[in-house]
């Protein structure tokens, strides 16, 4: 058998013993000669993660002019060393730094102490979810550095003090979360006028937006803090537009100080390291979600990324870690799901099956790891005396919205005007294809009702935050995706209300300056649904608030404000929007005016797209033929 072997790949030659010993000697000789070719042409190069100091490193990539002159500067070292030049090391732009005198300038905007205090401990009870910002610990030491007269400012501390003035701002977004009762004498609709403290709140964005230029030229682990929490206050106001700029500056200054990779065993403290990969991870998932749902590029590849994911370390004390890595794995999912659907964009007929496929599988997958996730106390536990029900609602929010972006596409492809195209492109098993795209929509439209649930739960127990862009964006998506539904297979009750109840609590979210137009806007989709369902609109019943102590902290600072702007040197007479429902429902206002409209579908515009993907509809229309 072995002859065989050898006759078939060495031709007719001779087996003999001195014969097989020359052979054996060419095959070695040719796998030396190969060897060294490939040595020869070895050119791997690994990146360089240099820290400058504790918080600002310097990174340099593969291949990069940095790293040649390294290895040139390596090769000649001995030399070097022998000349009398002093190497001048350059990391950041120093001179064009502004002068600390800017810091202490800014000083003068603080609030009281005690407000400051109150603000920094509504950052962490309503904004640092699921995700990693920074330790409380932290910036409490930076406030109190702030306050004192004495301190003496530097260049490298411009990011920390642009997140305090962040953090206040972002407090006073979400202030409104401890107003448990209402005043007596106010109207209701006051509730969707401006807040008072919002134009205070302004002040302290502008001022950290001031220090934007020197946090950029220190380009710090602790400037990622700062472009991250200048992100988060944007979030309501413009998600796709500022939010998304802050979030690519805060991914360019992980990238410039090299957190997307791996730190070498010994390069750094560990408390340190973990900081920066759980800042990393922050950012990257944030703005990957934000990306996807918002149809913008993401910042880096997935094949740039070798960063460790964040330990469960013992020092760091929030947000959970269980809850923490169960949204990164979430975004993880949405982010395989965005590349299967962009898949179909153009897809030949021979793969719209495995497509397909991918994504029931991706289905079963998100689900079954959904379900070993803990049930008590953190991630699915949604007990309303629980102490993470806001933190676990969201995920669940997450959750759902995964369903919803994976199935919403399919909603619309059954329409008459696509079986021409269907028609024209025949497929081996259309029965296969609609069943998969009726589970698709089934999961999808099952979702959107489940968010409602889900947000009708917080507002049960602990109230809908209107500064909050998960519990503002997911009511929306599932408002559209159930329209959607009613006008691709029909009006039922199931959807009717559905709709009812998803328009009460969009209502309760919009905060800020709700202007006429605004409100009129709520009202306009309130009468299309009701004309298109032919259904009577009914009442809504406002809901008690429990009671609140009049002494609470939040009652203090709302008299701070109301003091504050009655000093129009300090404060300006301006409106405000904290969460416009505009910059996410539409485009534009001009017809808002008129609660009537001309056409339903005006509704659904490219806003709400997947990605960046433009769907062939000839494509997309197989799958429900």
């Amino acid at each position: 058998m072995l002859e065989h072997i050898a006759y078939h790949f060495l031709g007719d030659v001779s087996l003999d013993e001195e014969s097989l010993a020359q052979i054996v000697t060419k095959l070695e000789s040719s796998a030396a000669h190969k060897t060294r070719m490939e040595g020869a042409l070895d050119i791997n190069e690994s990146f360089d993660v240099q820290f400058v100091s504790r918080d600002i490193a310097h990174y340099s990539g593969e291949f990069s002019h940095w790293n040649f002159s390294q290895k040139l500067r390596r090769k000649m070292s001995g030399q070097i060393d022998h000349v009398d030049a002093q190497v001048k090391e350059y990391w950041r732009p120093t001179q064009l730094q502004s002068s600390p005198q800017t810091l202490v300038d800014s000083m003068t905007q603080l609030p009281p102490k005690p407000i400051a205090d109150f603000l920094i401990g509504i950052f962490f009870k309503y904004a640092e979810i699921n995700s990693f910002y920074m330790e409380r610990r932290w910036i409490e030491e930076k406030a109190e550095i702030c306050y004192n007269p004495q301190t003496v400012y530097n260049a490298s501390d411009f990011p920390w003090v642009c997140s305090v003035f962040a953090v206040l701002a972002i407090g006073i977004q979400l202030a409104h979360m401890e107003d448990k009762v209402p005043e007596s004498d106010t109207d209701p609709t006051d509730e969707l006028r401006l807040c008072s403290e919002d134009s205070v709140g302004l002040v302290f964005y502008h001022v950290a937006c001031r220090l934007i230029p020197d946090v950029l030229l220190v380009a710090s682990h602790e400037s990622v803090q700062a472009f991250l929490l200048l992100a988060t206050y944007s979030l309501p106001v413009s998600t796709g537009g500022l939010a998304y700029t802050y979030y690519g500056l805060a991914m360019k200054m992980a990238i410039q100080n090299g957190m997307h990779r791996q730190y070498p065993d010994g390069n750094r403290d560990s408390k340190t390291i973990e900081t920066r990969n759980r800042l990393f991870w922050t950012t990257y998932s944030i703005e990957r979600y934000i990306s996807i749902m918002h149809g913008r590029p993401i910042s880096i590849a997935k094949s740039e990324i070798n960063a460790d994911m964040p330990t469960n370390c013992p020092t760091f004390t929030s947000p959970r870690f269980s809850n923490m890595m169960a949204f990164h794995t979430l975004i993880s999912y949405l982010g395989e799901i965005s590349e299967t659907l962009a898949q179909f964009k153009r897809c030949p007929r021979r793969l719209l099956s495995e497509y397909s496929d991918r994504l029931l599988q991706l289905r079963v997958r998100i689900k079954q790891w959904w379900d070993t996730l803990p049930a008590t106390e953190e991630c699915r536990d949604l007990c309303s005396q629980g102490p993470l029900l806001r933190q676990n609602s969201h995920l669940k929010l997450c959750y759902l919205l995964i369903y919803v972006y994976m199935g919403r596409p399919f909603i619309f492809i059954g329409d008459n005007k696509l079986e021409t195209a269907t028609n024209a492109m025949p497929i081996a098993d259309p029965d296969a294809c609609r069943s998969r795209r009726s589970t698709l929509v089934e999961d999808c439209v099952a979702s959107a009702l489940d968010i409602l649930n889900t947000l009708q739960s917080l507002s049960d127990h602990v109230g809908l935050c209107r500064a909050s862009y998960n519990e503002f964006g997911a009511c929306r998506a599932a408002l559209l995706v159930i329209l959607a539904e009613s006008l691709s297979s029909g009006k039922s009750q199931r959807l009717q209300d559905g709709l009812r109840r998803g328009m009460t609590l969009i209502r309760q979210m919009i905060g800020g300056s709700s202007t006429q137009s605004e409100i009129s806007y709520i009202e306009s989709i309130e009468a299309a649904i009701s004309q298109y369902l032919a259904t009577p609109e009914r009442d809504v019943v406002p809901q008690s608030n429990p009671v609140q102590s009049p002494t609470s902290a939040y009652s203090k600072f709302k008299d701070w404000t109301r003091a504050l702007k009655k000093d129009k040197s300090t404060v300006e007479n301006r409106d405000l929007t904290s969460f416009s429902p505009l910059s996410h429902l539409t485009p534009g206002t001009e017809s808002l005016a008129n609660p009537q409209l001309d056409d339903i579908n005006d509704f659904f515009n490219s806003g709400w797209s997947n990605a960046d993907v433009e769907f062939d509809t000839n494509i997309l229309s197989l799958l429900s033929e």
